[in-house]
C-alpha cells in the first residue's frame, strides 16, 4: 500500500478539529482569502512599446494567483506584448504575454518552472499594478483589454 504522509498545515488544522479549538492560525504561506479584481483599460491606438499604464492596486500583503489571473481581448490588430508587475519589477507577475491575435492568456503561461518565477511575492504595501507594452505595433483603438487579477490576502 502506498505511504500517506500529512503536511504540516493537515496537521496542525486535525490537531485543532480533535481538540475542539479554534482553527489554526494563518501565517503568510498557509492560508489566505482568495479575491478577484477585474479591471479594464481601452486602448487609445497611440501606443507604443515600452509604454507603461497604472492598473489598480494591490492591498498589502496580498500575493497575486498567477494560476488565476489572465488577460484578455479581441484581436487589436497588430503586435501586443505586455508584461505586468510593479515598479520594483516590471514583468514579476507576467512576462511577454502575447495578445497579437486577442483571446485569453493566463498569467502563469508565461512562468518558467522555476522555483524563483513559481515563489510568492507578497506586498508589503498598498502596491500599484504597471503594466508595460513590451511590443506594440499600430493598436487598434478602443480596444478593450480586461485583466482578472487572482491574489491572495494573507492578512
Amino acid at each position: 500500500m502506498a505511504a500517506l504522509t500529512d503536511t504540516s498545515l493537515f496537521t496542525a488544522q486535525a490537531a485543532a478539529l480533535l481538540d475542539g479549538s479554534e482553527r489554526p492560525s494563518r501565517t503568510k504561506s498557509v492560508g489566505g482569502t482568495v479575491k478577484k479584481i477585474r479591471v479594464t483599460y481601452t486602448t487609445t491606438g497611440s501606443e507604443a512599446g515600452n509604454d507603461t499604464f497604472n492598473l489598480c492596486y494591490l492591498p498589502l500583503g496580498a500575493s497575486v494567483s498567477r494560476a488565476g489571473s489572465a488577460v484578455s481581448c479581441v484581436d487589436p490588430g497588430t503586435t501586443l506584448t505586455l508584461d505586468i508587475g510593479t515598479s520594483a519589477n516590471p514583468d514579476v507577475f507576467a512576462d511577454g504575454i502575447v495578445l497579437s491575435a486577442g483571446g485569453t492568456v493566463g498569467f502563469g503561461s508565461t512562468v518558467a518552472g522555476t522555483a524563483g518565477d513559481l515563489a510568492y511575492t507578497t506586498t508589503t504595501d498598498n502596491t500599484a499594478v504597471i503594466v508595460t507594452l513590451a511590443s506594440a505595433g499600430t493598436v487598434t483603438a478602443s480596444t478593450v483589454l480586461y485583466f482578472e487579477i487572482e491574489y491572495i490576502d494573507w492578512n
